[in-house]
């Protein structure tokens, strides 16, 4: 009977145990900024930390629901950064404020990239129009940190600044 309650135990503490090689964020609860063939930035509430997402839009056909393994899919990147202030005035911008000192970059290793695209967007992308996508990204492996799941809903892209 000990022995039973012994393993019963050491399973579940096995299943409870947390890899501390890793630790899991979602620090990006701020805004969302679209621009480009297909670039998007995520930021942190206080933009001082974004993850973007970009795609090389022109070497892909466009669909409705599109999955990209990171590190394997060459057409896709994702960074983090970190700045010492306000990075948000400078995204997608042709005037450039002063840039706030960079504290961190990251480029993810792995992880998945969805991009979802509606039909009546499509047609807008065809068309060389700005249009709307959702960009899902899924355990996200940055050096040590993961971002398990972080939604990006109806972000413009398609268009350039200027």
């Amino acid at each position: 009977m000990n022995k039973a309650l012994f393993l019963i135990l050491v399973v579940l503490v096995s299943a409870c145990a947390v890899n501390k090689g890793t630790k899991t964020i979602h620090p990006y609860n701020g805004g969302s900024v679209g621009c480009g063939n297909f670039i998007v930035y995520k930021l942190t509430d206080d933009n001082t930390e974004y993850v973007s997402v970009v795609l090389d839009a022109s070497s892909i056909e466009l669909e409705q629901t599109q999955a990209y393994a990171i590190g394997i899919a060459d057409v896709v990147k994702v960074t983090r950064k970190k700045y010492a202030g306000s990075i948000a005035s400078s995204l997608c911008n042709d005037v450039m404020a002063d840039k706030p000192e960079e504290l961190l970059e990251e480029i993810a290793s792995e992880g998945i990239v969805e991009v979802r695209v509606s039909e009546v967007e499509i047609k807008k992308a065809e068309k060389k129009e700005a249009y709307k996508a959702t960009i899902i990204l899924k355990n996200v492996v940055f050096d040590g940190v993961v971002i398990d799941y972080l939604r990006l809903e109806d972000v413009t892209v398609g268009w350039l600044p200027g």
